[in-house]
């Protein structure tokens, strides 16, 4: 617990303090901790793969303070305890604005995230730094940016069980200093009184297969022969020498009644991954399941892990080492992976010291719970004079979503599909107050709007692609997604209430 003392001292050189109590638990799991607190938290940022080296931390949000959110190409500011608004006309200038305003001490709380913006940059967004013509036919009226700062976040780590209760006093509040901590700390004991006395839900049952009557119907933006046509166009660009590859996309959308958070538990449950996000806006609630970061920023220190290259995991230690030999010696999936690793190399290349750039594991088999894939990391230092949003933005969006060369596959894409990405291939992300970054792409995701539904999958056209196969790639990416969405109508619909328990 965060001490008075520590706190007057902290006051008099900043205007908002943060105040911790840790603790450690049982029975809890970061699912019932958002359930508890449901009708106030607004993001669960996980890390949810057994297998995954990565998973490590559960982070819920809630208390939004401030709100960064680009609307009519200019980036809104609202405090809702100031009751102020105000407006920047760029992202770093509208985040660094919010970080002056609040003038946040930096935590010693052993987190990787101790606070600051959590939500996402879209696809789109990339017309804001690269010549890349935007897409005007929208049906969704979503922003490009939008970022919550919570005043209050739980942190749990899965291996420890510890859990953590973060809240922001802000000293400019009304009333004393003695008040705003005493209020902080009343705050802290409310919520952990809440996790606990709310822990009384049961194991979510998912069924093994799917009556008919559950069958999800999807539309999608493209019609078969359309995007088989595109395919084509896409290998004359690559004929011409214009790219080497391009990554084409199609959205299905489907109704649901389902609510994002019972989706969100399903996908949870269906498809554990390094990167797992729930996002509960007013206008829109994201679920996702990533497995691929975009960037990361720790201390000043650069990283991105490219990932090309599948195979499902065995079921016998003999057939799953089979399948890692199989997918070390095809030659088409190192081929797009050194691709995207010589991206990666020029992304970090951009924004760090001369001479850090490395690439520090090559062609790595990484396991996951369903998958293994062929992982690089690539890491370099982040130079004094360069901000971690430049960063951020020098390696956005991934190539693994948009092609090579990066700008002229994003020109080609603009041309030829036919509605805007939105989220899917931008960033789910998170902006510390102290300058750490953690980011993922937007994959394997749903967008909900109301009861409207969306989902996306992007096949990687080169010169040698088979249009039908590259049209059925996508409806295979989907598929997962598709399959957590009929799970979730199932479930949901008979009324059933529970909750994992691992």
């Amino acid at each position: 617990m965060t001490t008075y003392e520590s706190f007057m001292n902290d006051a008099s050189m900043h205007r908002t303090i943060p105040i911790f109590q840790s603790f450690y638990t049982d029975t809890l799991t970061p699912i019932h901790m958002f359930n508890a607190l449901k009708d106030e938290a607004v993001y669960m940022l996980e890390s949810h793969d057994p297998s995954s080296p990565w998973s490590n931390y559960s982070f819920i949000g809630m208390d939004p303070m401030v709100e960064i959110q680009e609307q009519d190409e200019s980036f809104q500011i609202t405090d809702f305890q100031r009751e102020t608004k105000e407006t920047e006309q760029s992202f770093k200038r509208a985040f660094n604005s919010v970080v002056n305003s609040l003038d946040v001490k930096t935590s010693n709380v052993p987190l990787p995230f101790k606070g600051g913006g959590v939500g996402y940059i879209s696809y789109d967004a990339i017309s804001d730094y690269e010549p890349v013509p935007r897409i005007e036919d929208g049906d969704l009226q979503l922003s490009n940016y939008h970022l919550l700062f919570c005043q209050t976040m739980i942190a749990y780590h899965h291996k420890t069980k510890e859990v953590t209760i973060l809240s922001f006093a802000r000293t400019d509040d009304r009333g004393t200093l003695e008040d705003i901590y005493e209020k902080t700390i009343r705050r802290i004991e409310k919520i952990q009184q809440q996790i606990i006395e709310k822990n009384d839900l049961t194991d979510l049952l998912l069924p093994s297969d799917l009556p008919e009557n559950q069958k999800v119907e999807f539309t999608s933006n493209y019609h078969p022969d359309d995007y088989k046509a595109d395919v084509e166009k896409i290998k004359e660009y690559i004929r011409s020498g214009d790219v080497f590859q391009t990554v084409l996309s199609q959205r299905f959308q489907a109704k649901t009644k389902r609510k994002g958070f019972e989706l969100y538990r399903v996908l949870r449950k269906v498809n554990p991954s390094p990167y797992m996000f729930y996002l509960k806006f007013n206008d829109v609630e994201v679920i996702g399941s990533s497995p691929e970061r975009l960037l990361e920023v720790q201390e000043g220190r650069l990283e991105i892990h490219p990932i090309a290259g599948t195979r499902k995991r065995g079921a016998t230690p003999e057939e799953d080492q089979a399948l890692a030999e199989d997918l070390a010696s095809d030659e088409k999936e190192l081929a797009e992976h050194k691709m995207l690793v010589d991206l990666a190399r020029n992304d970090i290349g951009r924004v760090a010291e001369f001479g850090s750039v490395d690439v520090s594991e090559y062609l790595t088999i990484g396991r996951f719970s369903k998958v293994m894939h062929l992982i690089s990391k690539v890491t370099g230092q982040l130079r004094e004079e360069i901000s971690p949003i430049d960063a951020l933005i020098s390696a956005f969006p991934a190539g693994t979503l948009s092609g090579a060369p990066k700008v002229r596959a994003m020109q080609i894409l603009s041309e030829l599909e036919p509605t805007p990405r939105h989220l899917y291939g931008g960033g789910i992300l998170y902006l510390g107050f102290d300058g750490n970054i953690d980011s993922c792409i937007t994959i394997r995701t749903m967008t909900l709007t109301g009861e409207d539904l969306y989902i996306q999958a992007g096949a990687g056209i080169v010169a040698d692609s088979d249009p039908e196969m590259e049209y059925q790639e996508t409806i295979n990416k989907a598929s997962a997604l598709k399959r957590t969405i009929e799970l979730a109508e199932q479930v949901f619909e008979t009324s059933r209430e529970g909750v994992e328990t691992k």
